[in-house]
């Protein structure tokens, strides 16, 4: 057999930091729907149409709380 395969033994690489000097804009679309809860998507504003396929986060709408509510 050839190939390789991840395992636990290989150090992982570090992961970019929110202080590295990048940025990133999220963009957020609200579906709603008649006898369930609303659902919320936020998605990178920048990805393709393809990149946002897997670049996304959905979660019921009242999970969401806005910023100058949670100071």
């Amino acid at each position: 057999m050839t190939g390789s395969f991840d395992t636990i033994d290989k150090l992982a690489e570090p992961k970019p930091r929110a202080t590295d000097g990048r940025s990133l804009e999220l963009s957020s679309v609200v579906v709603e729907y008649n006898g369930e809860p609303d659902r919320c998507t936020i998605y990178p504003t920048e990805a393709t149409r393809l990149q946002r396929m897997a670049n996304w986060m959905t979660a019921d709408a009242d999970a969401f709380v806005p910023l100058d509510e949670m100071c």
